[in-house]
């Protein structure tokens, strides 16, 4: 069986990771596309050593190189990659030009997806896939399922993940006495409302001496924050771990938030987006959301409060029996829907 992946950002690259590891053990032949985007290249490269990958599009990040590099002509690369690969079915989460070029060549594509903020994209995605899938935060019909979960589970739950003390060693910290900081650009698509550079204007009113590790998505930024912060070079080795060992983690995109909130750190989304999906978290009481430095009080209060590790066991551990296992329901729906 052949089965043809579409990676279009750095968090689908987890997401897709043990499924498509799980499937090359049962005898699939895996092949992994991926836009040609920021540091998501040398991420593929790390992450998927030994499968077929290939690049196919790319984004500057500029709206015509979204529209154009970013889309138009990955349908035309889409439609001669499947016509001779002969796949049975191709997976992706919100990839518009894949679903386009299966839709014309007749092949299943389901798509697993958690956005609900851009509709239209949606609309499309919905009447070009064979099914699309989306957390429980939706009214299903025939083209629209429900996964339990979120997309992070996949690659965070405890079945999953197993956080590795020497990462924190490998930056000199100790373990729950950092704070985690993620920064956007606001040069893709979903941020290009959002100010660009959110953290830089509150950071040095963060708690003095505060010992920080920072995932700058534009590098160009550096010296806008406290120069004892440690600013990562992406792609980290073990990047969750280092989330997992944090004391807080503050983000101004939202997948990260997302992902410190599953770890079971208190976590704030610092951007300007409403997502249902992160209501899902924020109702749980497990992720908090503060736009701009209106996060402030609620970081440096967090900061002061001893980290609860047997709170954050639970928070993992409830989550476990309530959610489903993402990488085992995704592995369902292939073999449901391959032809």
């Amino acid at each position: 069986m052949k089965i043809l992946f579409d990676i279009k950002h750095p968090v689908q690259v987890n997401l897709f990771k043990g499924l498509s590891n799980e499937l090359r053990e049962e005898n699939w032949e895996v092949t992994i596309c991926y836009l040609q985007r920021g540091k998501l290249p040398d991420l593929i490269k790390r992450e998927y050593v030994g499968f077929n990958t290939i690049p196919v599009g790319s984004s500057k990040g500029t709206r015509w190189s979204i529209i154009w590099d970013g889309n138009i002509k990955r349908i035309l690369t889409f439609l001669d990659l499947i016509r001779k690969g002969n796949y049975n079915i191709c997976v992706t989460a919100s990839s518009i030009p894949l679903a386009l070029a299966c839709k014309l060549t007749g092949i299943p594509v389901i798509q697993f997806y958690d956005d609900l903020e851009v509709p239209w994209i949606n609309q499309i995605n919905a009447g070009l896939s064979t099914q699309l899938f989306f957390p429980p935060i939706v009214e299903k019909n025939h083209k629209i399922s429900v996964f339990n979960c979120l997309h992070e589970w996949s690659y965070l739950s405890p079945k999953r993940f197993i956080p590795d003390e020497k990462i924190y060693r490998y930056y000199g910290l100790k373990p729950h006495e950092y704070i985690f900081v993620r920064e956007v650009s606001n040069k893709s698509f979903n941020y290009y409302r959002q100010q660009d550079g959110i953290i830089s204007c509150f950071a040095g009113k963060i708690c003095s001496g505060t010992n920080a590790v920072l995932s700058l998505e534009d590098k160009s930024y550096a010296d806008r924050y406290p120069r004892h912060w440690i600013i990562l070079q992406e792609p980290v080795e073990d990047i969750h771990s280092l989330i997992y060992f944090s004391r807080l983690v503050i983000s101004s995109g939202d997948s990260m938030a997302r992902e410190g909130a599953l770890l079971g750190v208190p976590s704030v989304y610092c951007g300007v987006r409403k997502m249902k999906v992160n209501e899902l978290l924020i109702n749980a009481g497990i992720l908090e959301h503060w736009p701009g430095d209106s996060a402030l009080p609620f970081i440096n209060r967090a900061i002061e409060v001893k980290f609860d590790k047997e709170k954050q066991n639970g928070t993992r551990n409830q989550l476990l029996e309530q959610w489903s296992d993402m990488t085992a329901f995704m592995k369902e729906q292939i073999h449901r829907y391959k032809l």
